[in-house]
Formats: structure tokens, C-alpha cells, sequence
């Protein structure tokens, strides 16, 4: 749903047009004249959206984690009026349902937007057990100067961090890959790991958060934690001491609607805070 909630409609409009005393509907919203559909709505399609974000250099690049039924999760490029497919398809697979409240959709009505990128639950649900997609956000933060420009995402259960990178950019290709991690050196209280490794046991991935200075932050059952420097975790980042960090060059124009996902490595460092901070990293 698209709200405006600084323009509050009036008495005359609440009664005749019906409208919610707490919010008006913005006039470009795709729907706002259709009477078959809810004039709130931004977007179709989509199953279980948990957590969306825009990127802070982006405006256009507004990305929702998006949790499938039985065998897909993904991530979406959320667009005016775009459809996602749900339930006519689950990911880019096509999806039968058992049950259709509110009839069927047929394959042929619908002109679906598939997953900028995903995973299938087989992936990692032999070892980890992945259940439901956490959607994160791109990281802006010079903090990490090898992390800039990814996207990062979780899974509820699975206990682990996923990077997305785009390439080239505005291209709508990217490549993900699972992020190692550990805790920093000097954290002021101690983390737990998972045991017979030397991953912090983060728990159960609830959800993303980033703040003034677009330092990205991970709630979790274990604690919060927040990137920082790669020194500060024993990894080695050629930019962290350069002088100067050169940042990719912002762009309003949205990426194509490319369905491929591939492995790719890079460098991530977190840390780790239950009220007061602990410290982590990704490798």
C-alpha cells in the first residue's frame, strides 16, 4: 500500500468519498480511480512482503523481501501497479494451488514481475533449514568501503547473511552469495559461537535496520549487530585505509528485470550489540 498521511482528508471527503480519517490516498497511486480495486494498493502479487527498503542513493531501487509458500524465496523490485505473480506463481516457478479463495487466476491474465533475485529452499534448507526471507537494504555506509553498493538480506532460520551485487549497475544482473562471518577482536562483551565453527550464532534473523549515517544494523534473538570496520574483525579490505572512498555515481533509473542469481565473494564485517555493543564480522 502507498499512503499519504501529511495531507488528512477533510469531514466532506471522509463522508463522500469514504475515506479513512487517518490518512488520504496519493493521486498517482495506480489505483487510486479503479472501483474494483482498493485505491491504497501499490503493488499485486506479492505473498508475505518482510522487510522493505529503498536504496539511499537509488530512489527508484525500492526492494522487498518477499517469503514463498513451500520452495521459493525472493526479493522484488517493487514497481507502480507492478504485479508479482502470487498465487499464480511462487518465485519464477509456476505455482498450483490446493485452495483458490476469490477464484483462479489464469497464467495468460497476468503480465508477472519475476524476482530480481532469490533462492530455492533446497539451497540451504539441507544444513540450515531456511523457512522465511528477512529483506535488507543496500549498504551506503563508508564504514566498510568493501561492502558499499551490496545489497544484504537474511533468512529467519537459517542464520545466516546473504550479499547481493549488482553488475554493471542499473543493469537489474546480480549475483548473491552466503557471507561468513565472526566477531570483531576487541568486542566489549563475549559472542557466543556456533558451535564447531567460528560463526557467531546469531539465532533467529528478525530484521534490518540502517541509521543516520547509513551504518546497517541486524536484529536478532542473539543481540544487534551493526558492520564495522573489516580491521576491527581480522579481514583484510584493500579500501579501508585509502584516503578518500570513491562511491558509484547515483542513478534514478530502475534496473531491467533480470531473473538470474549467482554466486559471487566478497567481503562483509558486522558487530554485534545487546544493549551495549558487541563486535562482529563477516569474511
Amino acid at each position: 500500500m502507498r499512503l499519504d498521511i501529511d495531507n488528512i482528508p477533510s469531514a466532506t471527503q471522509i463522508s463522500k468519498l469514504g475515506l479513512w480519517g487517518s490518512y488520504s490516498i496519493p493521486q498517482d497511486n495506480p489505483y487510486s480511480e479503479d472501483e474494483d480495486l482498493q485505491p491504497e494498493i501499490w503493488a499485486l502479487g506479492l505473498r508475505n512482503p518482510w522487510r522493505c527498503s529503498f536504496d539511499a542513493e537509488r530512489s527508484s531501487y525500492f526492494f522487498c523481501g518477499d517469503v514463498g509458500q513451500d520452495l521459493f524465496e525472493e526479493v522484488d523490485l517493487i514497481t507502480k501497479g507492478g504485479n508479482y505473480g502470487w498465487r499464480a506463481y511462487e518465485g519464477p516457478y509456476i505455482f498450483n494451488a490446493t485452495q483458490s479463495p476469490g477464484g483462479n487466476t489464469s497464467l495468460t491474465s497476468i503480465n508477472p514481475i519475476f524476482p530480481i533475485f532469490g533462492y530455492n529452499h533446497s539451497e540451504v534448507n539441507k544444513n540450515e533449514g531456511s523457512a522465511s526471507i528477512t529483506g535488507g537494504y543496500f549498504y551506503r555506509s563508508n564504514t566498510d568501503p568493501c561492502t558499499y553498493g551490496r545489497y544484504l538480506f537474511g533468512d529467519l532460520y537459517a542464520g545466516a547473511i546473504w550479499a547481493a551485487t549488482e553488475d554493471p549497475v542499473n543493469s537489474g544482473n546480480f549475483s548473491t552469495s552466503k557471507i561468513p562471518f565472526s566477531c570483531a577482536h576487541d568486542s566489549p562483551l563475549r559472542c557466543e559461537s556456533v558451535p564447531g565453527t567460528s560463526l557467531s550464532a546469531l539465532g533467529y534473523i528478525f530484521s534490518f535496520g540502517e541509521d543516520n549515517n547509513k551504518d546497517v544494523y541486524i536484529l536478532a534473538s542473539s543481540g544487534v549487530y551493526r558492520v564495522v570496520r573489516p580491521s576491527r574483525c581480522n579481514y583484510a579490505c584493500s579500501l579501508e585505509n585509502a584516503t578518500t572512498t570513491t562511491s558509484p555515481t547515483p542513478s534514478p533509473s530502475s534496473p531491467s528485470h533480470a531473473n538470474r542469481w549467482s554466486n559471487y565473494s566478497g567481503y562483509l564485517f558486522l558487530q554485534f550489540s545487546s544493549f551495549l555493543l558487541l563486535l562482529l564480522g563477516f569474511m
